[in-house]
């Protein structure tokens, strides 16, 4: 991916310092993809160690070894432009650059901590934590993008799979385009998948790693896979279930006997091994819609 393709986000607040710092290198530890930057208002002298620590005990390393001013990219575009205090939301730079979108993710200053070494460091790693909250949230809201799933992620799609208690009988024999993933912290995060037996689809897979779970993802590869079986030409989709029918009706989905499913999803190894007699079957008719 060329810089010019990234999607670029800059942080503020008053004195690049802690916040802001922490922001950074938390979002680009989420999506190494990222262009991610800081900057304040009015720079502070150094970044605050205790910042610098409690990265540190997440395996981050702190973006730079000195706060940087906001005047160093006001003639820079930014897709997104995140103040997480509350005196640079007041007074938010003009950027002569262009500006997808400001955001306001605010946080009290942990420099403001005041007491023993250790004390200023609990506060650091209360914020920091928050801070990894809320752009977790933001970041898979707003930016967390699906791909086409190649090779390299048939092992970890597999892993995942089991650890969410589904069917990895099977998985390999079309594994590739009919499926796609979601990565957060350079690892897949979701999939899903849909495998052709002639005119029909099965739709299989649809995972979604526990500490992602509450985002919409599990919605929104099924809605993927639905356009792009539509969009190969096939008449319906099939999938098995035991505990998600609920979640895949609200996806158009409907129950129907399994002895109606065709010839080719009966014999496919989900339908024929890795599913226990007691799933149900539903279909989504795709001719004509």
């Amino acid at each position: 991916m060329s810089k010019s393709d990234m999607t670029r986000v800059l942080f503020l607040c008053t004195g690049n310092s802690a916040r802001s710092q922490m922001a950074e290198a938390i979002l680009r530890g989420l999506d190494p993809t990222l262009d991610v930057r800081s900057a304040g208002t009015r720079p502070a002298a150094a970044v605050h160690p205790a910042a610098v620590r409690a990265l540190a005990e997440m395996g981050l390393d702190a973006p730079a070894a000195r706060p940087k001013s906001v005047d160093t990219f006001l003639d820079q575009a930014f897709d997104f432009v995140v103040t997480v205090c509350g005196n640079a939301d007041q007074a938010c730079p003009v950027f002569r650059g262009t500006v997808g979108r400001r955001l306001h993710i605010g946080f009290e200053d942990p420099a403001a901590a005041a007491g023993t070494g250790e004390e200023i460091l609990a506060v650091f790693r209360d914020v920091r934590d928050r801070i990894r909250r809320r752009l977790a949230a933001f970041w898979a809201a707003e930016i967390a993008s699906e791909r086409p799933a190649g090779p390299a992620d048939l092992e970890p799609v597999r892993s995942l799979l089991a650890a969410c208690g589904l069917p990895v009988d099977g998985l390999g024999e079309q594994f590739g385009e009919g499926y796609s993933v979601i990565e957060a912290a350079g690892r897949v995060a979701a999939c899903a998948g849909v495998e052709r037996y002639g005119a029909y689809g099965l739709l299989r897979s649809v995972g979604v790693d526990p500490e992602w779970r509450g985002y919409g993802w599990g919605a929104r590869l099924t809605r993927s896979r639905i356009e792009w079986a539509r969009r190969s030409g096939l008449e319906a989709l099939y999938l098995l279930t035991t505990t998600a029918s609920a979640f895949f009706a609200r996806a158009g989905f409907e129950t129907t006997a399994r002895d109606t499913a065709p010839a080719g999803i009966r014999l496919s190894r989900e339908f024929a091994h890795a599913c226990p007699d007691a799933a149900i079957l539903m279909r989504l008719l795709l001719a004509g819609r």
